[in-house]
């Protein structure tokens, strides 16, 4: 089965980075540079999961996930954010939006793979029992 998974990051080379690893590790990725143009596809198609920078002019990881979780048709993605500001908020904001979690960046693509198939376990085992 395919994942689709959507990238949302602020800095092409780290957002093309995350896509080609992604990819590379079988799942759909997507990159979007715009929070907003990535909310629009998300509720179009919903996908597996969004991983997002935190820290985006305009509309922020936050500010993302929270849209995301207010929408009757996104509000089962998981989401994972990433920033490279870890600040004491950070955790409590992430909850608040209903982040599965945060990773700190520099963040190894592999590890980023890990969270993500930890985040979608849950999922797939609700799918297919």
């Amino acid at each position: 089965m395919v994942r689709a998974v959507l990238v949302v990051e602020d800095d092409p080379s780290t957002l093309s980075g995350y896509v080609e690893f992604l990819t590379g590790a079988g799942f759909l990725a997507t990159g979007f540079a715009d929070p907003a143009h990535a909310l629009a596809v998300a509720f179009d198609t919903p996908p597996a999961a969004v991983v997002t920078d935190i820290t985006m002019p305009g509309m922020d990881g936050f500010a993302l996930a929270k849209a995301l979780h207010l929408d009757d048709r996104t509000k089962h993605v998981p989401v994972i954010g990433l920033t490279a500001n870890w600040y004491a908020e950070v955790k409590t904001r992430a909850a608040a939006v209903a982040m599965r979690t945060v990773l700190l960046k520099p963040c190894s693509p592999s590890h980023l793979v890990a969270e993500l198939e930890r985040v979608l376990l849950p999922l797939a085992t609700r799918d297919n029992p």
